[in-house]
């Protein structure tokens, strides 16, 4: 079986975009809290009753299109070689995040979830905006209210609900061309593809190894190889990372063999992915998770990798945990730290649920 790509036509079905009365939107349009009430007994008057509606009914094909258009869309001609600054900011060049976005744009904008208190999916708030007629209370507040008078709809959707992180692959197509030297790249994580898309991408990487619990993630990650890479050596394996420190016949093959490792571990449960094998859910309590899941996925690094080689990953703070130190302090038992450089990240002004300084840190 081939990639599915999601075309434009394809997006645009998953809505309802009949176009309804403003006086018939607003008798039949209801609030979602904590409970759901009805949109006319909110008393918000005519004036951000008339926003709500020209946002939410007469300008939503065209929302949506240019949603599509500007994450979803895309390019086969992209060329990773008219790269010349190796941008490690994960939001410039953004159109390389396409293809990934759009090959899992359910898993990354509907399934993954966050422990993160009343923060819920994105692409589960407008499936209730555009087809169950249902409005998230944060719509409503008068911050957002303001927002939506200034046209800034978009930047309200994506600034006040959840997304799973996606790597641009532009980062590790620039850690292989001037961070990190050598021919043959294991990742603990698959990324959602982004990785392996990255660093195949870049002339100097001719092998990549990788592991997920994502079905599939492994069996899209070897179809998009195959397709775009034929000519280059992959191995997936669909394991939890941690496990594979017990799999003879991966160690046999693959002890001491790596240049390079590579990937962004899951920040506990900053976003929980679906599946009974994910870290969070084999390791619920946050100090079973720092010694069952991370440091036994560094000491399998710690064997993969080549006595020259190079390790990085990227992690950030969320929560009360000291997540970053903790997760380090881990690392430096088995790794010597060499530095770390900042993954720029572009947020909105107005949230704060995505840490935007997130760090590479890079090991030997």
């Amino acid at each position: 079986m081939s990639i599915k790509i999601l075309s434009l036509k394809k997006w645009l079905d998953l809505f309802d975009l009949k176009v309804i009365t403003e006086q018939n939107f607003l008798n039949t349009y209801k609030v979602k809290s904590s409970k759901i009430t009805n949109l006319k007994d909110k008393n918000l008057g005519k004036d951000n009753i008339k926003v709500l509606y020209t946002h939410i009914v007469i300008n939503k094909k065209k929302y949506l299109t240019n949603l599509y258009n500007k994450s979803l869309k895309y390019n086969d001609k992209l060329n990773f070689n008219e790269i010349t600054d190796f941008s490690l900011k994960n939001n410039k060049y953004s159109n390389y995040k396409n293809l990934i976005r759009n090959i899992y744009y359910k898993d990354i904008l509907l399934y993954t979830k966050s422990d993160i208190k009343n923060l819920r999916p994105f692409l589960e708030v407008i499936f209730d905006l555009f087809n169950n007629k249902l409005i998230d209370y944060k719509l409503l507040t008068p911050s957002s209210l303001d927002l939506l008078k200034k046209n800034n709809f978009s930047n309200v959707l994506s600034g006040f609900y959840f997304r799973s992180s996606i790597l641009n692959p532009v980062i590790t197509y620039s850690l292989a061309e001037k961070y990190m030297k050598g021919t043959k790249v294991f990742t603990p994580t698959l990324g959602w593809s982004s990785y392996m898309y990255g660093f195949f991408s870049n002339d100097n990487i001719k092998e990549y190894v990788g592991t997920d619990v994502i079905k599939h993630v492994c069996n899209n990650t070897k179809k998009l190889s195959k397709k775009l890479f034929p000519n280059k050596i992959i191995d997936i394996y669909e394991s939890p990372s941690e496990k594979l420190l017990s799999n003879k016949k991966f160690m046999n093959k693959y002890t001491n063999y790596f240049d390079i490792i590579f990937f962004s571990p899951p920040y506990f449960k900053l976003e929980m992915y679906r599946g009974k094998n994910q870290s969070t859910e084999l390791y619920k309590n946050y100090n079973d998770w720092l010694s069952k899941y991370w440091e036994v996925t560094i000491q399998l690094c710690r064997k993969v990798l080549k006595k020259n080689g190079n390790m990085a990953y990227i992690i950030g703070d969320y929560d009360k945990n000291d997540i970053v130190k903790d997760m380090n302090n881990i690392t430096k038992k088995y790794f010597t730290y060499i530095k770390k450089k900042k993954l720029s990240n572009k947020n909105i002004d107005f949230t704060n649920h995505k840490d935007t300084n997130e760090i590479i840190y890079f090991f030997k």
